[in-house]
């Protein structure tokens, strides 16, 4: 019965502004309140209560730049020139390689293309999709492109391609002035030496007519 009359008394508290409250004791030992006199009562002055202010709610911070992506996964890089097994022809040895990568190359990362011949790097990394081999020898070649990032890693690496790589043999086509001769060369000849002069011929004088 007491914790009814507290909680009757927290809700009074609750809703009541600045005045009296009464309070007595029934023969029973109950405890009652009340706003109204009553005789015998104990009088009770409530604080004035203050209403609650509305929330204050803080603006939203403005959004702030975007997130930089950690990474970017290539899917695709596959060389599209030279074919597979093609054959090239070209006497000054001069390759074009064309490659094709998915998703685009991610040069804000520092990301860039290496293309290798026979295992070896050829040239600095380059953003480009088409690159150019020069002085490349006759015969049968590998080609590979790979994406790296700026520390060198391999981010991706298509898969190797042979061609073949025709010239024309220098027999057919001279040498340009001023090029070095290529292949084996022949020494110089001795020069020969003078011949000795011939004995001067017998005037030639015709057979006599034979007999009658």
């Amino acid at each position: 019965m007491r914790i009814i009359t507290f909680l009757i008394l927290a809700l009074w508290l609750v809703e009541a502004t600045a005045h009296d409250v009464y309070r007595w004791v029934a023969p029973d030992g109950s405890m009652y309140f009340s706003d109204q006199p009553r005789a015998g009562a104990d009088i009770i002055t409530l604080p004035e209560w203050a209403p609650p202010q509305a929330p204050r709610y803080l603006p939203p911070p403005p959004p702030g730049p975007a997130n930089k992506a950690v990474f970017t996964v290539y899917n695709t890089l596959t060389i599209i020139k030279p074919t597979p097994g093609e054959n090239v022809r070209d006497n000054q040895g001069n390759i074009e390689v064309t490659l094709m990568l998915k998703p685009d190359l991610t040069t804000a990362e520092g990301h860039r293309i290496q293309v290798l011949l026979d295992g070896q790097a050829q040239g600095e990394p380059s953003d480009s999709l088409q690159q150019s081999l020069t002085g490349v020898e006759r015969g049968k070649h590998t080609v590979v492109a790979r994406v790296i990032n700026e520390r060198g890693r391999t981010l991706i690496k298509s898969r190797p391609v042979n061609f073949y790589l025709k010239q024309a043999s220098p027999l057919f086509h001279p040498p340009r002035p001023g090029t070095p001769p290529r292949g084996v060369q022949q020494a110089p000849r001795a020069p020969m030496a003078p011949r000795a002069p011939r004995a001067p011929h017998a005037p030639f004088r015709p057979a006599p007519p034979p007999p009658g």
